[in-house]
């Protein structure tokens, strides 16, 4: 009986912090492409002298 009650416990611990991990997973993975975007924003104009040169 006590293990069932640990292992239920132990399984709803372990998919809270799954589920932490994704989000936070998330939020970096939102990050990064924000900053790819603003990276390609910034070297736009470059890239547009460039080819006329």
């Amino acid at each position: 009986m006590y293990g069932d009650v640990y292992r239920a416990a132990r399984l709803a611990l372990l998919r809270q912090q799954i589920v932490r991990h994704i989000k936070r997973t998330d939020r970096s993975a939102q990050k990064v492409e924000q900053a790819l975007a603003r990276l390609v924003e910034a070297n736009a104009p470059v890239e547009l002298l460039a080819r006329h040169q």
